[in-house]
């Protein structure tokens, strides 16, 4: 298959699929993310996102969280993760009771290689999970990421990424499958600083009370503030 044929196909399934199923229960996963490079080993970013259980209504999840990030080696970075979490009951928006509230503190560690055109991204993260009930809790996750341009000045980039999510109760008595996350989506960089993702995401669930909802819409705004212009790829996260 030609890569004008690929390309095509893709923005098929992004753009024009969604519509025939919004009729079901289609979500939404928008994040804006901001991000500094200070072209040598430090970056910083701040990333906010707004999550609805229908198309574009019935808000029940927002998120703000910072990153501090160091470049080990060219291939290897590690950051800290300070964030506040909160999931609302479904129905209206925003509507109360909160099904959960909780501030995370995160180590993550991200490994980069290259597949001749294809970038492949290994993240990894341990997560400490603080709920304002007085619960706490940790979890393990692990995501696969990999991203192609789609035309020869790497201003389009697919990208498709796998994510597993493992719970650990307090004490660590008990661990469970907590979430699966599969995403496709296509990554158009409009200038040095500004990109935009559209996609989708299909979520694995177990029910816990943060963050239900299994298909969603995903559209990301990505703001480079730094000289150093690296390319993102589908960046789901939660």
């Amino acid at each position: 298959m030609c890569l004008k044929t690929l390309r095509g196909t893709f923005l098929y399934l992004l753009l024009i699929s969604p519509l025939t199923i919004f009729s079901q229960s289609l979500g939404c996963w928008n994040t804006l993310n901001l991000n500094y490079d200070n072209g040598k080993k430090w970056s910083f970013s701040t990333e906010f996102q707004l999550r609805s259980l229908q198309f574009y209504r019935n808000y029940n999840y927002n998120e703000y969280k910072a990153f501090v990030s160091y470049k080990v080696m060219p291939n290897l970075q590690t950051s800290v993760v300070l964030g506040r979490y909160t999931t609302y009951g479904n129905g209206k928006t925003f509507q109360n009771p909160k099904l959960a509230e909780e501030f995370r503190a995160v180590l993550q560690v991200g490994l980069s290689n290259s597949l001749g055109k294809v970038k492949v991204d290994h993240r990894y993260r341990f997560e400490k999970r603080f709920y304002t009930s007085g619960n706490r809790a940790s979890r393990i996750r692990y995501r696969i990421g990999l991203a192609m341009p789609l035309d020869k000045a790497k201003k389009t980039t697919l990208g498709v990424a796998n994510e597993f999510l493992i719970a650990i109760t307090q004490g660590s008595k008990v661990i469970r499958y907590d979430k699966n996350r599969v995403s496709i989506g296509v990554t158009r960089k409009l200038n040095d600083v500004v990109s935009m993702q559209v996609g989708y995401l299909n979520q694995y669930d177990s029910k816990s009370l943060d963050e239900p909802g299994n298909k969603f819409f995903v559209y990301s705004l990505l703001l480079n503030l730094s000289k150093s212009n690296a390319h993102h790829h589908l960046n789901a996260d939660n």
